[in-house]
């Protein structure tokens, strides 16, 4: 009985102390600039008029522009500054 309430104890202190560590030492992330969060709501803003523009038509032609219209906001952001 005692044994293994020591052993789940060490064990617990383990896991706590490896993941107290691999907090420590984890980088934070850097923040992104202003012209690249510019650029990200730019490209979303023209993703969701494409969208819109997009509900106006109707079969094969409705997902064609919809699938254009999410591939350039992927190009978009991909492209846009760091």
């Amino acid at each position: 009985m005692m044994r293994t309430v020591l052993t789940r104890t060490g064990l617990m202190l383990a896991l706590a102390l490896s993941l107290g560590v691999s907090a420590a030492v984890a980088k934070p992330k850097a923040k992104p600039s202003a012209a690249h969060v510019a650029a990200v709501k730019k490209c979303k803003d023209d993703y969701a008029a494409a969208i819109k523009a997009a509900a106006s038509l109707k079969g094969k032609a409705k997902a064609a522009a919809k699938a254009k219209a999410k591939a350039d906001e992927k190009q978009c952001i991909a492209n846009a500054p760091a």
